[in-house]
């Protein structure tokens, strides 16, 4: 893919500038030819000619390491002490984790299971807990469930509440597994709901009440244009739900991947995983960012959605913390691999890019998925994915929490 940015041409060339003007497309007669990142013209210019031969479409995914990368600067690191851990063995993926009113942790665990029971691509759950803010995990049992892009939360009175993106034998993708334990994650109830558009995470309210922000248009058909978000609420800890719009002032485009937090002043904020405008390649993956939207009027009308990261960050996860900032941590699927964290002092309208948190390394861009609680002593905990193993098939996967302090 020839990239024309270079070229005296390159000032006749239309850029659209999103969110703080470090990322931008250039479109050249009215077809895009690449997206760049830089703070100014000369250095989306120095970094177009690092990336003018790529051909996106010869990478899995459109992902070659470098996308969403401003390679015109160097970063300084502060390096400060963490306690990581392994959760269950080898071959364990994404994960959702909620903490119990007493304290103990539970995380709900995605395995391929291809190996184990001959069943292609069937991804099992299982169920660890810690009772040391996850010095130590037991596996205590397995989901009912085949699925991945768990999300796991508790109620009041200590009930699990689990979704996952339904992935396994017979899986149409039309509905979307609910699932309850009242015993801490050792047995569990399923109920499923129409659509099979997954959120995030879900919202437990002040008073018990679910909420679940979801893409709207929750059809099996990937590429269908998802308008507006869908808000669902259970008042019975997720056996049955009442669903409503919540109308975004934007044009109609694909997005999913909802996560959602309700701040402690009311608004609810939710970022949508979609394609940067102009792609070379329409992969949510490669070129997938993450936007960011909120709501005044308990998710009936939402503001216009800002692209809030460069392209290949997804799967971010929202925490707001005890001081009052908030925590996105979010995959990196371009070098290096992992998982990352940005902090906002002013509820979420201005996020610190300039100085992301590297918080874990993977070989390779299969990671993430990350979920960050805060504990009670004011430690972060966040649990994630990584690729440990490139070269010892078939269980190249793991899955890790990491404990760690802001400054």
């Amino acid at each position: 893919m020839k990239q024309a940015s270079h070229t005296p041409a390159f000032r006749s060339l239309l850029t659209f500038c999103v969110c703080t003007g470090v990322l931008v497309v250039v479109v050249a007669r009215g077809k895009a030819v690449e997206p760049l990142v830089g703070k100014t013209e000369v250095d989306r210019q120095r970094n177009a000619a690092l990336l003018s031969e790529y051909d996106y479409r010869q990478y899995p995914v459109a992902i070659t390491g470098y996308n969403g990368q401003d390679l015109q600067r160097v970063g300084f690191f502060r390096w400060q002490p963490a306690i990581r851990t392994r959760v269950g063995s080898r071959g364990s993926y994404k994960a959702g984790m909620t903490q119990l009113p007493g304290g103990k942790l539970v995380l709900a665990a995605c395995r391929d299971n291809y190996e184990e029971d001959s069943v292609k691509r069937a991804f099992l759950i299982d169920v660890y807990e810690s009772s040391d803010e996850g010095l130590t995990w037991q596996k205590i049992g397995r989901s009912p469930l085949f699925g991945k892009e768990p999300s796991l939360a508790n109620l009041p009175d200590g009930t699990l509440v689990l979704s996952v993106q339904e992935f396994g034998p017979g899986a149409t993708r039309e509905t979307l597994p609910i699932s309850r334990s009242t015993d801490g994650g050792r047995t569990w109830e399923t109920f499923n709901l129409e659509g099979g558009s997954y959120p995030r995470n879900l919202i437990v309210e002040p008073d018990g009440t679910l909420l679940m922000v979801r893409g709207g248009d929750s059809g099996a058909v990937r590429e269908r244009v998802y308008a507006h978000l869908e808000l669902g609420r259970s008042q019975d800890g997720g056996k049955t739900w009442q669903f409503s719009e919540g109308v975004i002032d934007w044009n109609p485009q694909h997005f999913g991947e909802v996560g959602s937090i309700r701040l402690r002043d009311g608004r609810l904020l939710a970022v949508l995983r979609t394609r940067l405008p102009g792609a070379p390649v329409q992969d949510s993956h490669g070129f997938g960012v993450m936007m960011i939207t909120q709501s005044t009027d308990d998710g009936r009308h939402w503001s216009k959605p800002e692209i809030m990261t460069s392209a290949a960050e997804v799967h971010l996860y929202l925490t707001e913390l005890t001081d009052g900032r908030i925590l996105a941590t979010y995959s990196s699927y371009h070098l290096p691999f992992g998982v990352f964290a940005i902090v906002s002092s002013d509820g979420g309208r201005t996020w610190d890019r300039e100085n992301p948190i590297q918080l874990a390394l993977s070989a390779r861009n299969h990671v993430g998925w990350p979920v960050t609680l805060q504990l009670a002593g004011g430690d972060l905990i966040t649990a994630y994915a990584l690729t440990a193993y490139v070269q010892q098939p078939p269980d190249l996967t793991v899955t890790e929490v990491v404990r760690w302090r802001l400054p």
